[in-house]
């Protein structure tokens, strides 16, 4: 098992992540969608309206096939926003120790496997994220 099976994991197992990109910082996030068993991302700019649908939503359908790698979704979200792939998927791998002292913010210790927990997210109409990165 190497870092990226780790870090899908992780995800897997505690739901959404911010996408840590200047300029798409404050609301948009990716995470693993359990009906599709594949990741996904939902960006929003900066200045974009929240409460409204993303700006641009990259997952499986007609046109894309499952995403189960961290690496293939950094690679549509930098052709979806016009930046440097190294960039997003570094984007991508900050989030996984994101607001931690001990670079594990979700508590979720190294001994994870796979097929354990997991979240399924369904947002529907009226639903806004909160503002990101969250500080309490």
């Amino acid at each position: 098992m190497d870092e990226i099976d780790v870090l899908v994991m992780r995800v897997q197992a505690n739901g959404p992540v911010p996408v840590l990109l200047d300029g798409w910082d404050q609301a948009s996030v990716w995470g693993w969608d359990e009906s599709t068993d594949s990741l996904y991302a939902h960006l929003w700019r900066n200045t974009d309206d929240t409460a409204q649908i993303p700006a641009i939503r990259i997952g499986p359908d007609e046109y894309t096939p499952v995403i189960p790698c961290p690496v293939t979704l950094a690679l549509h979200i930098a052709m979806a926003i016009n930046r440097d792939s190294w960039d997003v998927f570094d984007a991508l791998d900050r989030a996984d120790v994101w607001g931690s002292e001990e670079g594990d913010n979700w508590g979720v210790g190294d001994d994870l496997q796979v097929g354990e927990g997991g979240t399924v997210v369904t947002m529907g109409e009226g639903y806004s994220l909160p503002e990101w990165p969250y500080r309490p």
